[in-house]
């Protein structure tokens, strides 16, 4: 942000997860509620490569191609929005 002025999708990560692990989902919430909205995709993702080798089909479809391009412009639409509207 100091550089151009804009926050990036991640700003505030850090101080969310700290929050997250103090349990104030509030102030979580507050410093990047992108992240936590995502904990219960990042929580699939994390299962889906646990199991790779045991359900293959389970791993195969989280990590398709739509799925990767569907966080990826939920990534961007969040820093659009932090940008345009200030989250």
């Amino acid at each position: 942000m100091q550089v151009t002025g804009f926050k990036c999708p991640g700003c505030g990560s850090q101080r969310a997860v700290h929050a997250i692990l103090n349990g104030d989902m509030v102030t979580a919430w507050r410093m990047n509620a992108f992240l936590v909205a995502a904990i219960p995709v990042i929580a699939v993702m994390l299962v889906a490569e646990l199991m790779r080798t045991r359900n293959r089909a389970f791993y195969k479809s989280v990590n398709s191609r739509v799925v990767v391009l569907s966080v990826l412009f939920l990534i961007v639409m969040w820093w659009v929005l932090r940008n345009i509207i200030g989250c």
